[in-house]
């Protein structure tokens, strides 16, 4: 692992990782609530030698580790002062110290002893010590990114200008390129935290606006400011179609079009393949007039295309599963039809943001300037398109939720035919349970003058009589 001047990171960087994997809370929380038996069970019973020998082994091996854990992680702390002033910290050094006066008992308490009272006293001590760092270790607390080194920027810079293409660019290119040409565009690709100050100063645009945007989670949307407008997007790409219907794999790419006076811009959080696509088929016009509004175009023509591809797919795959015999499916088929639908409900929402972007877009109030009439026209079709997807979207969802109910209810009708035959089959065991009851096996000393065969044809009829009963109700059918 190289730093950014290229020379190697410091050691307590490249063991933080590794310290980290192995000392886990997991771990830690393990071992505490096993030392806590160790540490008291000998005051409450007795226990034979080779046991007290055992209990003291893993009790000294425990603590080693505890030890070990504190150090290294004080070592490979950013700020070791921090580290060693946190309140758990604290508690985590006290067990250390407590656990190490009871390994020097002859040093620093000679003239005390082993039996001393106050070194048992350390020793319940370090019970409760232990019982507060278990319950600090299962405290839930949000994840904390460990890095490795100083962070380093990804980020992929492709500008388009005077009708060439400019693939893997400098940071500096962007503010110079913009400053010397009329019209511009700025590709940015797996843009991190750490690009946010360098992008605001070139495009002039506030990080709060790009952090909100690309950082965190947002809908497809748009925003308009006083010198430009942003257009915030979900980039959609069909990765894989499987086999099944867990085999669809689908990312989504956020990306922040910036629209201004001289200038269009695409802010990616990961990869995106548009900026290859419309630079290389074309579509671009040179025009500073329509140069803008063409790459505009362009890009949500791809995103139409893409989601086309996405909600054909699914809608196939619904189809699909409809063709399967009610009843006859597999025994995981619910459960990856509620998966699948989880899809089509993420595709569901997102056509209906983007398609209200298109829609505010072919008003012509999105950028300074306005979109000419015959981009208006273009950006037309595209919203009708994308409405069309958005309703075949509804559609397969509302298929879906159908199907759904079309198996469950099945298996509830399978299961309450099952149980309608069980209490035939009880109703009727019960007849020659009662006769047999009130007469008895033996009939030689009975009061009533009856025979076996009499019995045995009484129970055969009204059990007959039963069965009868029961088909024209239709619970044998």
């Amino acid at each position: 692992m190289k730093s950014l001047s290229g020379g190697e990171l410091p050691l307590r960087y490249r063991l933080r990782d590794p310290v980290y994997q192995i000392f886990t809370d997991h771990l830690m929380i393990v071992l505490a609530l096993l030392l806590i038996p160790t540490i008291f069970l000998p005051y409450l019973f007795k226990f034979s030698h080779m046991m007290l020998v055992l209990f003291r082994a893993v009790n000294y091996a425990i603590i080693v580790v505890f030890v070990l854990e504190y150090f290294l992680k004080l070592y490979v702390a950013d700020s070791r002062r921090e580290f060693a002033a946190n309140p758990w910290h604290i508690l985590d050094f006290l067990i250390v110290a407590l656990s190490i006066a009871n390994f020097l008992p002859w040093v620093v308490f000679g003239w005390i002893g082993r039996a001393s009272p106050l070194l048992r006293l350390l020793r319940i001590t370090r019970i409760f010590a232990v019982a507060g760092r278990t319950v600090k270790r299962a405290i839930p607390t949000k994840t904390i990114e460990k890095r490795s080194g100083p962070p380093v920027s990804r980020m992929r810079i492709n500008i388009h200008v005077d009708g060439s293409t400019i693939k893997g660019a400098l940071k500096e290119d962007i503010s110079r390129h913009l400053a010397a040409s009329g019209y511009a565009w700025v590709d940015l690709q797996e843009v991190s935290e750490t690009d946010i100050d360098i992008i605001s100063d070139a495009l002039r645009i506030p990080g709060v606006v790009l952090t909100s945007k690309i950082i965190k989670e947002s809908y497809p949307k748009i925003d308009s400011f006083k010198d430009f407008t942003s257009i915030f997007i979900r980039d959609i790409k069909l990765q894989s179609e499987g086999t099944g219907i867990k085999g669809i794999d689908i990312s989504r790419n956020n990306m922040l079009i910036i629209l201004a006076d001289n200038y269009i811009a695409t802010i990616s959080a990961g990869k995106s393949e548009l900026f290859d696509q419309v630079s290389g088929d074309g579509s671009v016009k040179e025009k500073k007039e329509e140069f803008i509004p063409s790459i505009l175009y362009s890009i949500f023509r791809r995103n139409i295309m893409d989601y086309d591809e996405v909600v054909r797919l699914l809608e196939h795959r619904a189809i699909a599963m409809e063709e399967l015999p009610a009843g006859m499916a597999r025994p995981s088929f619910l459960e990856e039809t509620f998966y699948f639908k989880k899809e089509v409900q993420k595709i569901h929402g997102d056509l209906w943001h983007f398609t209200r972007v298109l829609k505010a877009i072919r008003s012509g109030k999105i950028q300074p300037g306005g979109l000419k009439e015959e981009f208006l026209s273009l950006f037309n079709i595209l919203y009708d398109e994308s409405t069309y997807l958005y309703e075949t979207s509804e559609n397969v969802r509302d298929d879906l939720v159908s199907l759904i109910e079309l198996h469950i209810n099945t298996i509830s009708v399978g299961l309450n035919r099952v149980m309608r035959i069980l209490a035939v089959i009880t109703s009727i065991g019960l007849i020659p349970s009662i006769i047999n009851g009130l007469f008895g096996e033996n009939l030689t000393d009975s009061p009533y003058s009856i025979t076996i065969t009499e019995i045995f044809f009484l129970e055969v009829s009204i059990m007959l009589l039963a069965a009868y009963a029961f088909y024209r109700r239709g619970w044998l059918r």
